[in-house]
């Protein structure tokens, strides 16, 4: 049978994305995700769980490896002070680009610590895994560079960015996956209408106070109710990004869609995905000052 021209053509070409990328782009973005850590840190006073019973605390990750008489300080608002104020003076020396391979290492370690920390409060945020994820990959590239320097030659700077690009859209991926195979009764009866409500009704940083009236509006719930199978079909195609450039640009707009939505509805606002869709555009095929050099 033959395929329709419009459906040959749909898919366009193979092209992986930053495929052209040079040291400027990856400049900018370790510049970005260094930023958006910054700017997270700064909105999170960490020194206030130390107010919280000991008790309460269920050590995670690097957490678990702190001897137990050194914890009692640890956990207490000086020893999260302190964390936050190195996590932070680490990240603002990723800014300058000196050290960078030395720099990112100890701000990996740092940010593993700091999420230990909010891990141990309850379930990690897929959000901060694709950046902190990121953040590995910046600093493993970075010694990677660092060796093939010194063997005499470069690395190629298209290789972080398409590892970060990779992290995040699997993450996507398996989210949309997990949702399919193993929470599939979501998507039928009301559990659309009671994920709303009861994130709509918790404290957020951003509280729209919208959610909680969904069942006044029937007509919302139906395109709700509709939007979760596609929103999951766009979840678990996510990959595709990494080399069709016509699908980056359907799952963009609608991926954008459905976060903003999130945020009226469930005061839920994936700031930092969002930004990391920055490096969904292929801004070297773009800029040529952004490219490689032959």
């Amino acid at each position: 049978m033959r395929v329709p021209a419009t459906l040959r053509s749909f898919p366009g070409p193979i092209e992986l994305i930053h495929a052209q990328a040079g040291p400027p782009l990856l400049r900018l973005a370790r510049l970005g995700i260094f930023l958006l850590w910054i700017v997270k840190l700064l909105l999170d006073p960490l020194w206030r769980l130390g107010q919280l019973p000991p008790e309460l605390v269920q050590p995670t990750g690097l957490l678990a490896l702190i001897p137990p008489d050194v914890f009692p300080f640890f956990w207490s608002s000086t020893g999260l002070t302190i964390l936050w104020v190195l996590t932070l003076v680490a990240l603002l020396a990723g800014l300058t680009n000196r050290a960078f391979p030395a720099v990112a290492t100890v701000a990996a370690f740092l940010l593993t610590l700091y999420a230990s920390v909010i891990r141990s409060f309850g379930p990690a945020v897929h959000t901060d895994i694709v950046l902190l994820l990121g953040t590995y990959a910046l600093a493993l590239f970075a010694w990677a560079d660092v060796a093939a320097k010194r063997s005499g030659r470069a690395m190629d700077s298209s290789a972080p960015l398409l590892a970060i690009v990779a992290l995040l859209t699997v993450t996507y991926s398996l989210v949309g996956l997990n949702r399919a195979i193993a929470d599939f009764p979501v998507f039928t009866g009301h559990s659309m209408e009671i994920w709303t409500i009861d994130a709509s009704l918790r404290g957020y940083y951003f509280n729209t106070e919208v959610g909680w009236h969904l069942p006044e509006w029937p007509l919302v719930v139906f395109f709700l109710r509709g939007g979760l199978p596609v929103i999951t079909f766009f979840e678990i195609t996510a990959p595709l990004c990494l080399a069709l450039p016509r699908y980056r640009w359907i799952f963009i707009p609608f991926m954008l869609s459905f976060h903003l939505l999130s945020l009226v509805f469930m005061n839920i606002f994936f700031f930092d995905d969002m930004l990391l869709y920055l490096l969904l555009v292929d801004w070297s095929r773009k800029f040529p000052a952004l490219r490689s050099k032959p």
